[in-house]
């Protein structure tokens, strides 16, 4: 084989290497070696300070789609918790399920700034989808509807209730002009206590821990409890006279409260002799006479 010159080979190893440029000033040349990780892909996860037009108890990312709480709405979240891990999301009556709606109903009366079952309102709770669970996310929303005594039917609004209960609000739980048929109530129309009414919310019982067929079914127990309700709010004795003094109304949680440890009953006193212009809070036994 023909050797080249050594000058000659050592022009052409000098010419390859003058024909490479320098890197750009504060670069080492390297366009591999520092580019940052991407970040991992985090789940859906909704916001409080959302409203929706419908309640539902399973949210997928594709079916989320919020509206302003200044437009007309049924739902708002008011808090967004981070639930447990499982396999699946929890279901009603699940010691999971249980927890997320006790917390549910403490942080809604911090947002409400009151009580909400004394008022005209419900709470629903809102787990992921299953397949947003499979993908990895822990959350529950809390939402809050304005419904019914019965907790029922929900009613669309248009505002947030963000310090509702600060303030003198029409959905405060008062005074009512009932329809009872055959000892059934029919309708509870909310009134003003200084306009004419025969019903009047006293306050909240807490049911026992039974079966919700059994809270159902025994009228005797609701009974004793309501009146107790009566006697504390009227200041008059809690004794067997105050079933001859005034008749009572009741309202128990929906079946999935009752699923999710809620115990509270709504009771009310109820006149069906005569009518009322005033509030019976503290009037004492000349307002409720033996009968």
């Amino acid at each position: 084989m023909r050797r080249l010159p050594a000058l000659l080979a050592v022009l052409l190893v000098t010419g390859a290497a003058a024909c490479t440029p320098a890197p750009p000033y504060g670069t080492d040349g390297d366009l591999t070696d520092d580019w940052a990780v991407p970040p991992a892909a985090e789940p859906f996860r909704p916001a409080a300070g959302q409203c929706h037009e419908s309640v539902t108890d399973s949210v997928s990312l594709d079916l989320h789609r919020p509206v302003g709480c200044d437009e007309l709405h049924v739902a708002e979240t008011f808090h967004v918790g981070t639930a447990a891990d499982a396999a699946a999301p929890p279901t009603a009556g699940s010691a999971a399920a249980r927890t997320a709606y006790t917390r549910c109903a403490e942080a809604a009366a911090a947002f409400l700034g009151g009580p909400w079952r004394e008022a005209r309102l419900g709470i629903r709770v809102a787990w992921p989808a299953r397949t947003a669970w499979s993908g990895g996310a822990r959350w529950y929303r809390c939402d809050l509807v304005q419904a019914d005594l019965d907790g029922n039917n929900d009613t669309s609004r248009t505002g947030s209730l963000a310090g509702e209960l600060t303030r003198d609000s029409p959905l405060r739980l008062g005074c009512f002009s009932p329809a009872v048929n055959d000892d059934a109530v029919r309708t509870m129309k909310p009134t003003s206590c200084t306009a004419k009414h025969t019903a009047e919310f006293v306050g909240l019982w807490r049911a026992p821990d039974v079966s919700y067929a059994k809270q159902s079914a025994d009228r005797t127990r609701t009974a004793a409890g309501c009146r107790s309700a009566i006697a504390d709010y009227t200041g008059v004795p809690d004794d067997g006279d105050v079933q001859y003094r005034a008749g009572w109304i009741s309202f128990n949680p929906t079946r999935a409260e009752w699923q999710n440890g809620e115990r509270r009953v709504r009771c009310f006193l109820w006149l069906s002799d005569r009518t009322l212009t005033r509030s019976l809070r503290d009037a004492g036994p000349s307002a409720l006479p033996v009968n």
